[in-house]
């Protein structure tokens, strides 16, 4: 979603146009298989398997289009629960310099800055590394990781844009917040308001980009890896 997220308005109705045309192909198609098959029986195969065949494309063409426009329809929601303080600073649809564009990004009144990116899972907790990287994936109910992982192009914006990465999952069955310490990850379950509140209470400095300089081969080994960090979770 942080590439392809909320549009302007004039790409917002080319997108709805879009999914509109494909919904009415696809039923158009189901329907026109229905009634050939209703007229013509089961009298000539070839006409009930074109029929057949037919149906089955315009429930493909359906299903697509339902899938590519949900997400659109989830960040649109969740986008019109937001209210955060008047002090704050809040874009939508923001653009990243090699960061791609995240849904939202906040600058709190004492300078901290989030970038938040919104998905559907109704719940994730942190795994177990198992790539040998030390690196710890969230996880959905089932243990299995998430596919695709929200979470690399989040970091990546967040670090692009010198903020602190939140993962907002606002159809979260439970409220419940995450924080990884090293990376400053949030993962938000719950409301806007839970959003709001893990927002005002999350005690993050906000980072700022060293100059670039050489790498010293002496120190490489010293420095810690930010992954490796045991993640915990958050009160709110």
């Amino acid at each position: 979603m942080l590439t392809k997220v909320l549009q302007t308005p004039p790409m917002r109705q080319n997108a709805f146009a879009g999914w509109l045309a494909h919904m009415l192909l696809g039923l158009a198609l189901i329907g026109l298989g229905i009634e050939i098959e209703f007229v013509f029986g089961t009298s000539l195969w070839y006409v009930s398997l074109g029929c057949v065949l037919a149906c089955v494309a315009g429930l493909a063409i359906v299903v697509r289009a339902e899938m590519l426009e949900r997400p659109q329809r989830l960040l649109r929601k969740a986008r019109r629960t937001l209210n955060f303080p008047t002090q704050w600073s809040v874009k939508f649809n923001k653009r990243i310099v090699q960061g791609g564009i995240v849904p939202v990004a906040v600058i709190r009144a004492d300078g901290v800055r989030f970038v938040i990116d919104i998905q559907a899972y109704k719940s994730v907790s942190w795994g177990t590394p198992v790539d040998g990287s030390g690196q710890t994936p969230l996880v959905g109910p089932s243990g299995k990781r998430l596919k695709p992982d929200p979470v690399a192009p989040l970091v990546q914006a967040a670090l692009a844009a010198s903020a602190a990465p939140v993962l907002w999952l606002p159809e979260a069955s439970t409220a419940k917040n995450l924080r990884h310490p090293e990376s400053n990850l949030i993962v938000v379950m719950g409301t806007a308001r839970d959003l709001k509140h893990a927002l005002q209470g999350a005690e993050i400095v906000p980072i700022r980009r060293a100059p670039k300089k050489q790498p010293d081969p002496a120190s490489t080994d010293s420095e810690p890896e930010m992954a490796s960090a045991q993640p915990a979770e958050m009160t709110a």
